[in-house]
């Protein structure tokens, strides 16, 4: 699924959203804001279905699949819009209250300085492990 997402590319909405062509929804609700569509949009959990439910293995293949991911989606948008701008975050934690099941999340947007970021104070989440990646990022990751 998410090979195609990537393959599908990106696309500009008309409010000048930058959001992956495959997860555009048919019924497309108003947003508040650009960041709310892209994030909105560009928001997905990482399939895990075929993994151990719990441990290190776990942690592992989610996080590389969610690296992945991100990185070409990151590659794909600075073809398409010939910047870096996009950003990706990668969000691992765990299922709820009474589930250790870890789960993990990649979400695209595009800062602005004049919006609220996506995640403020980053370094100060707390219940989760969430980075910011840039196409920068890649070569510490590979």
């Amino acid at each position: 699924m998410f090979s195609e997402i990537k393959e599908d590319g990106w696309s500009y909405t008309p409010n000048g959203a930058r959001v992956l062509t495959g997860l555009i929804p048919e019924n497309t609700p108003a947003y508040f804001d650009v960041l709310q569509e892209e994030t909105s949009i560009n928001g997905r959990g990482m399939i895990d279905y075929d993994l151990p439910a719990t441990g290190a293995e776990r942690t592992k293949t989610l996080l590389r699949r969610c690296l992945s991911y991100s990185f070409a989606c990151l590659n794909e948008a600075r073809k398409r819009f010939g910047d870096q701008e996009v950003k990706a975050y990668v969000s691992l934690s765990l299922g709820g209250c009474d589930d250790a099941t870890m789960t993990a999340y990649v979400t695209f947007c595009t800062p602005n300085p004049n919006t609220a970021p996506y995640v403020r104070e980053l370094e100060n989440v707390q219940n989760e492990a969430i980075m910011e990646l840039s196409l920068e990022d890649r070569d510490a990751w590979r």
